[in-house]
């Protein structure tokens, strides 16, 4: 059980050190992607308030003995391992904000229907994925966050 509980404070304090740094780097991060004032200015900025505020509620949720397999949460910046429900393949998604990276194939901005679908949601949850090339049920399979 000692360690269960360490790995969870390991998993809360990286989820404080993110939410710290996304409540940081906030307005930056907004003025990095929509630099005018916009109708999609205004929804990412909703968009992430509402993350910072979900993220916040996670982390009062969070108790020692709540320890599972990953980390509890879909954040940006974590790899989520899902299953498709209709045909059982297993697929691998990053979280990444708008514009950034996409280094790898399975990189999906927050914003996209999967990242929206995904985001703030935890291990076992199944989400709808509603998708320009059709609609994708998955299950979280789990989630890492080395951030």
């Amino acid at each position: 059980m000692e360690k269960k509980n360490g790995a969870l404070e390991e998993q809360i304090t990286k989820l404080k050190e993110h939410l710290a740094k996304m409540k940081k780097d906030r307005d930056r991060i907004v003025d990095q992607f929509f630099p005018e004032d916009s109708v999609d200015r205004d929804e990412f900025e909703d968009f992430i308030n509402k993350y910072l505020r979900g993220v916040e509620k996670a982390l009062k949720t969070l108790t020692p003995g709540a320890a599972g397999k990953g980390f509890p949460l879909v954040v940006i910046g974590s790899e989520v391992d899902v299953e498709d429900l209709a045909g059982g393949d297993c697929f691998k998604f990053r979280i990444v904000l708008p514009f950034q990276g996409h280094d790898r194939l399975e990189d999906v901005t927050c914003l996209s229907p999967a990242g929206k679908a995904l985001i703030l949601k935890r291990p076992g949850e199944e989400v709808i994925v509603a998708a320009p090339a059709g609609t994708f049920r998955y299950r979280i399979r789990e989630i890492s966050f080395s951030a």
